[in-house]
């Protein structure tokens, strides 16, 4: 996992936290901070590296990812052991914390919480369990307030105890998500302008819309044409040492693999996990922000069902050898492909952010001039658009504020249009005046030149495609009605 560094708002952060005193950071101010008042055990223990590591020490982030990956495993194992025998839980655990489907979870460091909060929230379950009462209620509780991703493990695992009539133990697990709940609502009440993650103007029918495009666009992700494409550019991007890697872990496997006999499915547990699943669901449809998908940055809202995936797997797998070469395809072999695929971008990233600090031409633009960027919105994996980059307004804003005079830089998206002198942004609902001189900035060459409004037009049409996801090539047919009528917000991508 080393040398894969910081992605995405991490940068922004790095940026926006650089200045940020001791005291800022242990009293955050909620409309500088936002939602990370929602959770402060997760602010403390993960976002002080942006003010302090920067970006000159990506090795620590990875270090620390490495070692909330390794604890996590841990964790997880012990709760898994209450349902498996210890090879099965082991399983379980690896592929719930490392599975493909969520790779930012993996290699993202800001979204080290989507693996930290079920981590000790299962770990607390099994205390509890195990009739450990008061460090299962005091993880739990600091579970439930790591972030507001909690909501869904507390409240569905709680159940497994309730249908297992163990009614003490599954209130003591309840109550820390209840007080979690609680503390959302109140600051959603006091700070109405800074939580936005439920849309005011969320109906009952568009709710439901939300939540059946939930189902949808997760079943599609995690077993359709998108994983199984996702597993094959994995695949292919493995290095020689990665795939030399692979094959010495199936032989090892291929030798030794005797797995358990497989266990009857857990009823209580294997309902809660549906549960939770279906609480997730709800949790994303209340925002009307997020649909599922094997790509992008945005694959961690997957985690949630990939809980409920890894216990079908442990609980059906057999010891055959058919099994071993489906896990090394579906799983090892994917995990080091997206492990160099990352570290790859890593570096692509580190060497246009080089060339922007570097550029002298750039450091001299007029104040008042537009800077158009073109190129490296996302990473590539095969054909489709990956890891984020240049595509996110506020990051293109954190990394060229201390780098250009301009005021106004832009980077030139798919469902960018020029509509007489005023560039939009379709997505985010951006307007861009053009009333001077416009600078086409060249990411991949580190050029920038002087265009006129003609050229920037004939730049828009000759603007290469991002495809994020394989339906994006059937626009007008059943399927794109389908994802428009369910959420009208995504036709930007058949555009």
């Amino acid at each position: 996992m080393t040398g894969i560094g910081v992605h995405g708002d991490d940068y922004t952060e790095i940026i926006g936290m650089q200045n940020i005193g001791l005291t800022d950071f242990l009293n955050p101010d909620p409309y500088k901070h936002t939602i990370q008042i929602l959770g402060l055990p997760n602010f403390y223990t993960y976002w002080w590296a942006y003010p302090v590591l920067g970006y000159e020490y990506q090795w620590i982030y990875d270090f620390i990812k490495i070692f909330v990956h390794c604890l996590s495993i841990k964790l997880i194992f012990v709760f898994a052991k209450d349902y498996f025998n210890s090879d099965r839980a082991l399983l379980f655990s690896l592929l719930f914390v490392l599975y493909p489907l969520h790779d930012a979870t993996t290699y993202w460091y800001m979204t080290l919480y989507y693996v930290t909060i079920p981590a000790i929230l299962l770990y607390a379950h099994s205390l509890i369990r195990n009739d450990r009462y008061f460090l299962g209620f005091v993880l739990t509780l600091i579970g439930s307030m790591w972030h507001y991703a909690s909501p869904p493990y507390v409240l569905g695992m709680a159940m497994v105890f309730f249908f297992e009539k163990k009614f003490k133990q599954g209130i003591l697990f309840l109550i820390p998500g209840l007080i979690y709940l609680l503390y959302y609502f109140w600051f959603k009440h006091s700070f109405p302008d800074v939580e936005r993650r439920i849309s005011p103007e969320i109906e009952i029918l568009s709710f439901l819309k939300n939540f059946l495009l939930q189902i949808v666009s997760f079943l599609e992700a995690s077993l359709g044409p998108s994983y199984w494409l996702k597993v094959f550019f994995s695949i292919q991007s493995l290095s020689l040492l990665s795939l030399a890697f692979v094959l010495v872990i199936f032989g090892c496997l291929l030798k030794f693999w005797n797995i358990s006999s497989k266990n009857k499915i857990n009823k209580p547990l294997f309902i809660s996990l549906i549960i939770v699943v279906l609480l997730s669901f709800s949790m994303f449809a209340l925002t009307g922000l997020y649909s599922h998908t094997a790509f992008n940055l945005s694959n961690r809202t997957t985690i949630y069902g990939s809980l409920l995936l890894a216990f079908l797997i442990t609980t059906y797998i057999t010891h055959k050898k058919i099994s071993l070469i489906i896990i090394t395809i579906i799983f090892i072999a994917p995990v080091f492909g997206l492990s160099d695929h990352w570290k790859k971008w890593n570096t692509n990233q580190k060497i246009i952010i080089n060339n922007i600090t570097h550029n002298e031409e750039l450091k001299i633009t007029d104040i008042d001039s537009t800077v158009v960027i073109t190129g490296n919105n996302y990473s590539k994996l095969g054909p489709f658009s990956h890891i984020e980059f240049f595509s996110m307004p506020w990051h293109v804003i954190a990394l060229f504020e201390n780098n250009t005079k301009s005021k106004q830089v832009i980077a030139l998206q798919n469902f960018t249009e020029l509509d007489g002198e005023i560039l939009i942004d379709k997505k985010y609902g951006y307007t861009y005046p053009l009333k001077n001189k416009i600078l086409l900035y060249d990411s991949n060459n580190n050029s920038i030149r002087e265009i006129s409004m003609i050229e920037l037009n004939q730049v828009i049409k000759k603007n290469k495609k991002d495809i994020r996801h394989w339906t994006q090539l059937t626009k007008d047919s059943v399927i794109h009605k389908i994802i428009i009528w369910l959420s009208p917000r995504l036709d930007y991508l058949f555009e």
